[in-house]
């Protein structure tokens, strides 16, 4: 997947998308050498009258020729890149001047405004196609004017059809484009939203970098999804994208039931936009601009339009849509878009309505993989669990029999026996660690979130400390709703960094530190480092880097002033 947020799809929903498909962008530069030759030929064929400058003309359009040629000669070569927005501004401005050298108002040539105008708005939406209309209606008008025949060769009823043809044919060519752009805009996001996800992340950051997509679609002010979960009792969250707060969109919020219930007030079936008539003009004529439509009965209807109204004030925002959120699992809940600038329509209604399903069903497929992936670990670790017992744990307690038979044939005399008694401890307590190990393995507590994930690091850092003598510095500063398999990631990649330092080195401190940075954990292990010891060179820690790798991460070694070298691990969470 793409990363959340692309500017494209915020332009997108202004019908503003400057992007033609590679066939469409060399058939424009192909048509504008057909409309420069068929002009030179045109005015070889039929002159204007002597008066007007005829060379003038011919040198013009023969110039508009060579461009014309040039600017295909660039594109081909350029696999038919889309057109920049001067090329068309540049058709404008030259059909103007080839007007008001052949006759103003009259001129056969008034027709090529309209490629100048199909030209942007296909390839940059309404916006710009409106823009070149107008700009092309003031150019006719002015040339129409003061470069018309004098005397009763001006003709006042064409120039007039002339302007309005232009303004009216100008403006449906550019709804059109528009229209076309924002279909492509939404088909982008939607084949973004249905794109598998990645298990890992979790339904919450589906959820999350939906909302994100959405309120970049629109360039909204929030984009919250309030959720109800069939537990008993029922349980209560909201999910909010905001601009100013990018990375929280994943990180649902619980509410108490009196603070969902006025979101979820309105109908399961009933979608609904909302504009403040101080903010949308028409509503200053005809009151509350304020839409209500029931997907099920596929009809309008006015029976909420208190409940919409009270929506905009909690809300607090110039204009809003809303539509439902179901999943087939029973949670259910409802999709609120806001905006500060624009409006909303019937056609909003109906693509969010597609969007809250396609995001249902990209949920439930990440909780059912989840499921799958949660019942394999599972049997996995059960298996596991039962291997390290057989294979692991009793050879450990075979050793740990032979050296105390060692330490008793010893004496307490011997001085070799305050040695073995450390050995009989170590073992002891390896044998515990491991018992406690293949425990959770078995019933699954492995996989601790992250409020476990800091008491985990400083237990074994203790015992590190306590058995080999190694001071370690741990820094931790995690959100507790950190992934109970990321955490358990974690864990495994610190216990491997630790254990490169105790048989790799000689060093007597280390330090461990784990932090949230805005959508990042980053996670650094170092050690006091010898430069005169062999080893000292650089290095990657190979199954560190693949475990990194595996989620989505990076790994970098760093030798810092301070003399420490440090592998630090970059997570996206």
């Amino acid at each position: 997947m793409s990363a959340p947020g692309q500017p494209l799809l915020r332009i997108a929903a202004t019908g503003d998308v400057p992007d033609v498909d590679p066939v469409g962008a060399g058939m424009l530069a192909s048509m504008r050498c057909v409309l420069a030759f068929s002009a030179l030929l045109i005015i070889s064929l039929y002159p204007t009258e002597p008066a007007r400058p005829l060379e003038l003309t011919y040198v013009s359009l023969a110039a508009y020729c060579l461009y014309s040629v040039v600017l295909a000669v660039i594109s081909w070569r350029a696999d038919w890149a889309p057109p920049g927005r001067a090329v068309h501004w540049a058709d404008v401005f030259f059909y103007g001047y080839l007007v008001a050298l052949t006759g103003g108002a009259s001129s056969l040539f008034f027709y090529f405004f309209f490629f100048a105008i199909l030209v942007a708005s296909f390839s940059r939406g309404f916006r710009e196609g409106i823009s070149v209309t107008l700009v092309s209606f003031v150019l006719f008008v002015t040339a129409g004017v003061a470069f018309a025949p004098s005397g009763n060769e001006f003709e006042l009823d064409r120039t007039l059809i002339h302007a309005v043809y232009l303004l009216v044919f100008g403006y449906i060519i550019s709804h059109l484009g528009g229209y076309e752009s924002l279909l492509k805009g939404r088909l982008r996001l939607l084949r973004e939203i249905n794109n598998p996800w990645h298990p890992r992340f979790g339904a919450n950051s589906a959820i999350g970098l939906t909302l994100q997509h959405l309120l970049d679609f629109y360039g909204g002010s929030s984009c919250t999804l309030v959720l109800k979960r069939t537990t008993t009792p029922a349980s209560y969250l909201m999910y909010r994208a905001a601009p100013e707060n990018p990375d929280q969109a994943a990180v649902p919020t619980a509410i108490v039931e009196s603070a969902a219930e006025p979101l979820l007030c309105l109908p399961e079936t009933l979608a609904a936009f909302h504009h403040d008539p101080a903010g949308w003009w028409p509503g200053k004529f005809f009151g509350h601009a304020a839409y209500e439509y029931d997907l099920e009965l596929q009809m309008r209807t006015r029976m909420v339009r208190d409940e919409c109204e009270a929506l905009a004030a909690l809300f607090d925002t110039r204009a809003y849509v809303t539509v439902p959120y179901l999943q087939r699992d029973g949670a259910s809940g409802r999709l609120f878009l806001a905006r500060e600038r624009g409006r909303f329509n019937q056609s909003d209604i109906s693509f969010l309505a597609q969007m809250s399903g396609v995001m249902a069903a990209s949920v439930e497929n990440v909780c059912l993989v989840e499921k799958c992936v949660f019942n394999a670990a599972v049997h996995e670790r059960a298996r596991i669990s039962r291997d390290l017992h057989d294979t692991t744990i009793q050879p450990y307690i075979g050793l740990k029999l032979a050296l105390d038979a060692l330490q008793r044939d010893a004496g307490r005399d011997n001085p070799i026996s305050v040695h073995v008694a450390e050995l009989v401890a170590m073992t002891a307590a390896t044998i515990r660690d491991l018992r406690d190990y293949t425990e959770k393995l078995k019933n699954n507590m492995i996989s601790m979130p992250g409020d476990l994930l800091a008491e985990a690091i400083r237990r074994q850092a203790g015992r590190l400390e306590r058995i080999y003598g190694i001071r370690i510095e741990v820094g931790i500063e995690i959100s507790p709703q950190l992934s109970g398999r990321i955490a358990a990631e974690v864990l495994q990649m610190i216990s491997e960094g630790l254990s490169n330092v105790l048989r790799h080195t000689t060093a007597k401190k280390a330090l461990v530190s784990v932090r949230n940075e805005t959508s990042h954990l980053v996670l650094e292990i170092g050690n006091e480092a010898n430069p005169s010891l062999p080893g000292a060179e650089r290095f990657t820690p190979r199954s560190i880097h693949d475990r990194a790798e595996a989620l989505g991460g990076q790994t970098v070694v760093e030798y810092r002033d301070d003399g420490y070298t440090v592998v630090s691990v970059t997570i996206p969470v």
